[in-house]
Formats: structure tokens, sequence, C-alpha cells
């Protein structure tokens, strides 16, 4: 679990991603959020500049600081908990809400990141991001919204969907 630092997650269907989490890495930007909700980082990463100074004591020995400015806390978690082994499903949370200019940018890093760990999700309270670099099949509830965003991906199919898909080659 990477939680960063936009909105803070408040459906049932978000938290819960955070509840079950054996493992939360933090932004340093969320720290605060996380613990005064009640949750224990695992690791806190990013400058440490967001990081309140109770936070900032009590998770001293949790905090790893990065000082580069070239990358986002979200690179920089993202980067720091894979290269400490975690292999397993990630699940963003908080990458959204806030600031439209960091959501916009964590949003393109996912295909990014997805080329570096293919298991991976972002969930906001609105919805959830798969990014897909080659074949993705997903099952949904009728009635469900689905937005495709083109990465440079050359053919697409689908069905089942109330409009036509097919090959396009715009972002959106």
């Amino acid at each position: 679990m990477i939680l960063a630092a936009g909105l803070f997650p408040s459906t049932p269907r978000a938290l819960d991603f955070l509840r079950r989490a054996d493992y939360i890495a933090c932004c340093d930007g969320a720290a605060n959020a996380c613990v005064d909700a009640g949750f224990e980082p695992d690791v806190i990463v990013g400058d440490g500049d967001s990081v309140r100074e109770d936070v900032r004591a009590r998770y001293a020995d949790r905090i790893v600081r990065i000082a580069e400015q070239e990358t986002n806390d979200l690179t920089k978690t993202f980067h720091h908990v894979l290269s400490n082994g975690r292999r397993d499903r990630f699940v963003i949370l908080g990458a959204t809400g806030k600031r439209e200019d960091h959501a916009l940018a964590n949003l393109a890093l996912l295909m990014d990141y997805a080329e570096e760990h293919a298991d991976l999700i972002m969930v906001s309270d609105f919805g959830t991001f798969y990014p897909s670099r080659d074949v993705f099949r997903a099952t949904v509830p009728e009635g469900s919204e689905v937005s495709i965003f083109n990465f440079g991906a050359s053919y697409f199919s689908a069905s089942g969907l109330q409009y036509p898909l097919y090959d396009f080659t715009r972002l959106w």
C-alpha cells in the first residue's frame, strides 16, 4: 500500500484497502493524515518537509529522506518500496484530489510504474485505475462507468459497452 498526499480515502471501498494493508508506505505529505486516521505507517518517504513534528518524532526510525527534486514523492515512495523487495500487488491511494496538477501527473506516472511492476492499481474515492501494457481483461457490473486512456496502444476491442470501442489515437 502506498499512500500519497492527495485526498485521503473516505469511501468504504477505498478505506477497506487501507485497513487490509499489511504494509503502508506513506509519501511524506500523507503521513500526518495516515496517523490522524489511526493507521501506522511502515515507512515515510520524501524530503520530510510536510511531516508534523509529533509524527516526525514518533516515526523517526521509519523516515527515509530523499531530497532530490527530479521526481515527486509518489515516485520516490514507489521506487523505495520496490527496492526493498516488495513484489505483491501495489495499491496506491490518495493520488488524486486536492491539486489537479498532481493528480494528472500521478495518473500519467501510473503507466511508468506499470513498466517496473505490473501488478498495481490506483484507487480513489471515485474509481479505480488499472494500467495495462498488454492485454487487459475486466468484468464490471452492468451500469458501471468505464473510461479508457490511450497511452500509445494501437488496438482496442471490447464487448458489452454502451458505445463501441475502436482504434483511436487520442489520449482519451
